[in-house]
């Protein structure tokens, strides 16, 4: 798993952007919830959550 932020420092529930390819269905809900509005994106065959904030 990475983590890829516009912010430094932040742990993943606080992350921009997250990679979530190999995560637990789970675990990427959780994050997602804690985000608020996210969405998807599809890059080189990765899956990220993307918070839109």
């Amino acid at each position: 798993m990475s983590v890829e932020s516009t912010r430094q420092g932040d742990g993943p529930t606080r992350a921009r952007v997250l990679e979530v390819s190999e995560l637990p269905t789970s675990e990427v809900r959780r994050y997602a919830r804690s985000a608020g509005e996210v969405h998807f994106e599809r890059r080189g065959g990765r899956t990220f959550l993307v918070a839109d904030r």
